[in-house]
């Protein structure tokens, strides 16, 4: 009696969360970016957010919340109704480090956010400045490991997944690597173009203009495979250390409790928006690849960011700023 009264709520719920869909979407969609407007993820959110215009054949509007790392706006999208109208453009630091990080955070991201869709990844490498005696990542880390004193390398500011990419590093290949902390991308490339520092980790996009001129040298990609726009670039993981790979990921987040069949049409509509020639093109030109996992998939996915980020976070003092 018991069970059979289950199975009965489970299909009630089943027919509400269709009925729910069937008339989804019927009123604009907010797509809140945790950034401010006019940065790559900023403009990857419009760029996916145009085209799902069109998918949904509803409007689609980017909505900028800054503040927090992002966590300000990944707590607005939590608290939000769950209707599948307010959604989160969601990258790796609400997501994965800062809360691990931060035990002020007011949300969980995986239970107060149901995965949607595992959109971008960001394709990261490593940097050097032009003369630093080394090419690739065997040649670096022999050079570490022979230097008297630590290698330096900057990041956007500390506590990131470039400052934990660092650590990494040294773990994986003991080689000795002394982080620099900038405010910002762009003052830790120059940085490493102006030779105070010896290395950066670096979005493709920017380093890309830096090495074509001849200011800088690419060492390896971070990533699990190798660039699009950097494609001649090893990763570090086939250059002999195959546990090393990490990507800046972004993905879309609804409310907790949201109906399944709505996340589903969400999911499928960014699918087809992301895999459209023309959105895949622009994004590839920016040093971005299109993912384009389900919620099963991004689910697993955030689970294995978890606990990649969060067993390197117990070795390390890493803090974020």
């Amino acid at each position: 009696m018991f069970r059979s009264a289950l199975a009965m709520g489970a299909l009630a719920l089943a027919a509400l969360s269709a009925a729910h869909a069937q008339n989804f979407p019927n009123r604009p969609i907010r797509l809140v970016v945790p950034y401010p407007a006019g940065g790559a993820m900023d403009v990857s959110a419009r760029i996916v957010a145009q085209e799902l215009n069109n998918v949904l054949k509803q409007a689609v509007i980017v909505e900028n919340r800054a503040g927090g790392a992002g966590t300000l706006a990944a707590d607005y999208v939590s608290k939000a109704q769950a209707d599948g109208y307010t959604l989160c453009w969601c990258p790796t630091g609400p997501l994965v480090i800062t809360p691990l990080s931060d035990s002020t955070v007011p949300y969980d991201p995986l239970k107060d956010l149901a995965p949607v869709n595992h959109t971008l990844n960001f394709e990261n490498v490593l940097m050097a400045r032009k003369d630093l005696p080394a090419n690739n990542i065997k040649e670096l880390v022999a050079l570490g490991r022979s230097a008297r004193e630590a290698l330096t390398y900057s990041t956007p500011g500390a506590g990131g997944t470039h400052h934990l990419g660092g650590e990494w590093l040294k773990r994986e290949t003991g080689i000795n690597l002394l982080h620099v902390p900038y405010k910002g991308e762009n003052p830790a490339v120059t940085a490493v173009m102006a030779g105070q520092i010896d290395m950066a980790f670096a979005s493709a996009l920017i380093a890309a203009p830096a090495v074509k001129d001849g200011r800088a040298k690419l060492i390896a990609n971070v990533g699990p495979t190798r660039s699009k726009l950097l494609p001649d670039v090893p990763t570090i993981a086939e250059s002999g250390f195959p546990q090393y790979a990490w990507v800046n990921f972004v993905g879309v987040n609804a409310p907790a409790g949201t109906p399944p069949a709505i996340i589903e049409q969400l999911s499928k509509a960014v699918t087809q928006a992301a895999r459209t020639t023309a959105v895949e093109n622009r994004l590839a030109e920016m040093g971005i690849t299109v993912v384009a996992g389900g919620p099963k998939e991004y689910e697993a996915f955030l689970r294995n960011e978890m606990k990649t980020w969060g067993d390197l976070l117990k070795t390390t003092n890493v803090t974020r700023e």
